[in-house]
């Protein structure tokens, strides 16, 4: 299950109950030690959510933003990647044909990090992630997440108007 597969997974489990899901939630993977030792060299507080690192970050105009780090990381050749992502939009049902080539088109404007989307039964996310080095200093792991903040806020901003992540 891909990390923003199982983001989708625990918002649409919102509905059960606390006592349900502590008796049926599986034990959370351990957090990785390394972004764990880099977030607090970059002072920058986290919590716990499944595993991951999750960071509420407040932009310079008050609005905030939900910002997860995967524990999870992937191997490519001789180097590990892991995702930085924040959702921006949430919807019922399938992705409209309409976001989907808006989301396409603002990918082009993305040096890196992309649009994706996470599709559930009957709903979806719309995630902007950026994949970094797994071992990263605090300065550009601090900068790649302003960037994800910012892309995702901006983009929640035009779809909602809100400031529900």
């Amino acid at each position: 299950m891909t990390n923003h597969a199982r983001v989708l997974s625990l918002m649409l489990m919102a509905s059960v109950t606390a006592s349900a899901a502590a008796e049926d939630a599986p034990e959370a993977p351990a957090l990785d030690a390394r972004v764990e030792a880099t977030l607090k060299a970059a002072s920058l507080p986290f919590t716990s959510d499944g595993g991951d690192f999750r960071l509420n970050y407040t932009l310079p105009d008050g609005r905030t933003q939900l910002v997860w780090i995967s524990s999870k990381t992937t191997k490519i050749a001789d180097t590990e990647f892991r995702d930085v992502w924040s959702v921006a939009n949430r919807g019922q049902g399938a992705l409209p044909a309409e976001l989907a080539d808006h989301l396409l088109k603002e990918n082009v404007r993305m040096v890196l990090g992309a649009w994706q989307v996470s599709q559930g039964e009957d709903e979806y996310l719309v995630v902007f992630s950026y994949a970094i080095p797994a071992e990263t200093t605090p300065g550009f792991l601090q900068e790649v997440i302003e960037a994800v903040t910012i892309s995702a806020d901006r983009m929640e901003k035009e779809l909602t108007g809100r400031d529900e992540f």
